[in-house]
């Protein structure tokens, strides 16, 4: 029968624990220190599609036939995918589908898309689409338009394709194009 034997004079090959445990809680405390520092860095991105990238979409009594625009690159010289909302307008109440399409050669660039909606004598608001599990290229959400009764405008909707800053990925940012979420 083989056993082992422990001898008080064996050299282990790390070091002694138990002498350096008041170091280990210290490095412990600053590993721990600096991952939380990390969490509380903003994210950033930047808009990789064209600042034009918009349509309208009328409210009044009648439903009206979906509208689509391409959505380009930020020179507005490449088509990087598509926008639709559908219906294209309709009376206070009505829930419009936003859809976004990012052609597969784009989407690895594109981490969030949205839409910024400006309706005639109101202020502006902005909505994340929600990304598709199977297509990471199909972005949608349900809108439905607000006012009163009887209410006639034009909302005007920006698409805004947006690309985050420390992936691998990353576009070059400019100041006018770059958005802090404080996520």
């Amino acid at each position: 029968m083989l056993s082992a034997r422990s001898s008080p004079q064996q050299r282990l090959p790390w070091p002694d624990v138990g002498r350096n445990f008041a170091g280990s809680r210290a490095a412990l405390v600053l590993l721990i220190a600096l991952s939380a520092c990390k969490q509380d860095e903003e994210v950033t991105y930047t808009q990789v599609n064209s600042s034009e990238d918009s349509l309208e979409i009328i409210v009044g009594d009648e439903v009206l036939d979906p509208v689509e625009i391409d959505l380009t690159s930020s020179t507005g010289q490449v088509t990087i995918g598509w926008a639709r909302v559908d219906p294209g307008g309709g009376p206070v109440g009505t829930e419009h589908e936003v859809v976004v399409e990012v052609f597969d050669d784009y989407e690895d660039l594109v981490d969030r898309t949205s839409v910024r909606i400006a309706p005639e004598g109101r202020g502006e608001d902005e909505f994340d689409l929600d990304r598709d599990s199977a297509d990471e290229g199909f972005y949608q959400k349900l809108l439905e338009t607000n006012g009163t009764e009887g209410e006639a405008r034009t909302d005007s909707l920006t698409f805004r394709l947006w690309d985050r800053d420390d992936d691998d990925d990353a576009t070059e940012s400019s100041d006018d194009n770059t958005e802090d979420t404080g996520s």
